[in-house]
């Protein structure tokens, strides 16, 4: 059968593995791209809310039906469902998808499958901060049901600062003083055959990839991820659960069914020496995968530079004279340039990465860089 691709969402690493593979592709996307991709057919540009709306049809006059649909993002995801309802190309259930895309859906659920996670309040009508706060205590974390990457999320210290953050779609739940870190997993005719743990060095900020726990907690952490994938019934694709690791027993924070961000699919390539692009486009379209590494070669970290809103003053480019360790340094600013708030985790202005043999060696570079910024700001009054 001959395999024709859909991209929603635009990954430039999704569409050079596709590339790559020789599979004729398209892109879909909110915004024209900087550069075409080498090897695509088309580029459509429109609003993907306009997509995830459609119920029987969308006109995006594609010359070529896609036998399949891929979602490179996190927006991509409702639209890339809604096209392979559209073009009956390969899909999972509609029940999967609103459990991994929904936050409520999704902790309602795994709750009844005894997955242990911090406590949680859907919104409804007539919801006050006392109730809320009765419930979870203080703080309380806002989530939008929807969003992910940590936008719009608010952590509010009192019940003044909680009640006006009070809305439909919204999701709140309890603080939870633990680390964070997330798993992320191949899945083919149901079965696991690849994880990876990723510990957060630094929240939003660092990476480390493959995380350097004890065996005893790698372990109780891959049964935890183990269990969420069953309780949901996913039988192919790339999860990427988050958990905390809590001093009462690992919790589950949430799972999506797409590649992760924070350049984390570069890191799992560098340590274990295969493309997991390439391996993402494989499951996703059920080819033949051989076998993958169950252990990692080197540790690699990522640490991403944003130094908060305000005009560049100067940058230190970084070396191995400071940094042994460093690989590869990508600073996107220059002196002048204005830096944005930062709203999400996808969005930095450049990123370092790191390899060692040893974890030791890297985690006292990437210390030294989290706490040493190559790139000075003036920040905004």
């Amino acid at each position: 059968m001959s395999h024709y691709i859909l991209i929603t969402g635009y990954r430039q690493q999704l569409a050079k593995a596709i590339y790559q593979l020789g599979i004729p592709f398209s892109v879909v996307t909110e915004k024209p791209l900087k550069t075409r991709p080498p090897g695509v057919d088309e580029v459509l540009i429109s609003p993907f809310s306009q997509i995830s709306k459609a119920s029987d049809a969308v006109d995006l006059n594609l010359k070529n039906t896609p036998t399949h649909v891929i979602a490179g993002t996190e927006a991509g995801v409702f639209p890339a469902a809604v096209l392979r309802r559209i073009y009956a190309a390969r899909r999972s259930s509609k029940t999967l998808l609103i459990r991994c895309t929904d936050k409520m859906a999704m902790k309602k659920y795994l709750r009844k499958h005894d997955i242990p996670m911090g406590g949680f309040v859907t919104h409804h009508k007539g919801l006050t901060a006392a109730e809320l706060v009765a419930q979870l205590g203080l703080p309380v974390v806002v989530k939008d049901r929807k969003n992910s990457g940590g936008r719009n999320v608010v952590v509010a210290a009192t019940a003044e600062a909680l009640q006006p953050l009070l809305a439909p779609q919204r999701l709140y739940e309890q603080f939870i003083t633990a680390v964070e870190g997330s798993i992320e997993s191949f899945v083919e005719d149901g079965k696991i055959i690849f994880t990876n743990l990723t510990e957060y060095h630094t929240n939003k900020v660092a990476n480390i990839v493959p995380a350097g726990f004890a065996a005893d907690e790698t372990a109780r952490l891959q049964a935890l991820n183990a269990k969420v994938i069953k309780a949901l019934n996913i039988k192919w694709g790339l999860t990427h659960l988050e958990y905390y690791r809590h001093a009462g027993g690992e919790l589950f924070g949430e799972v999506a069914l797409r590649p992760p961000g924070g350049y984390i699919m570069e890191l799992i390539k560098r340590a274990y020496d295969f493309d997991p692009w390439q391996v993402f486009v494989q499951v996703e379209l059920g080819l033949p995968i051989k076998n993958l590494p169950a252990d990692a070669a080197r540790f690699c970290g990522t640490v991403l530079l944003h130094p908060g809103a305000g005009t560049v003053t100067s940058i230190t480019p970084p070396d191995n004279s400071d940094y042994p360790t460093l690989t590869k340094a990508n600073i996107k600013v220059k002196p002048g340039d204005q830096i944005s708030p930062r709203h999400g985790v996808g969005e930095d202005v450049g990123y370092c990465i790191f390899s060692a043999e040893k974890y030791t060696a890297l985690r006292q570079d990437m210390d030294k860089m989290c706490n040493n910024s190559p790139i000075e700001i003036k920040p905004v009054e």
